[in-house]
């Protein structure tokens, strides 16, 4: 049997919980200062488990921000 450790935590994390999404596992941890980052998880062709999406959830004035390496978009 295959071990498959997923390495998403830092010291002081806590896993809330894992849950389905849509086709994804999601893991939701709360870091050590307070945000929560819900982890997407999907298999590879191969099978094992790859991060496709995080999503942290912080303070802020309720808005959505997503960014990538280029560009970065707020809905307010």
């Amino acid at each position: 049997m295959k071990e498959i450790k997923i390495k998403i935590l830092k010291k002081g994390d806590k896993v809330l919980s894992v849950f389905n999404f849509l086709q994804s596992t999601a893991i939701s941890v709360q870091r050590k200062k307070g945000n929560v980052d819900i982890v997407l998880l999907e298999p590879n062709e191969d099978k094992i488990p790859e991060i496709t999406s995080t999503w942290t959830i912080c303070e802020g004035d309720n808005e959505v921000e997503i960014s990538t390496d280029d560009i970065k978009i707020s809905t307010f």
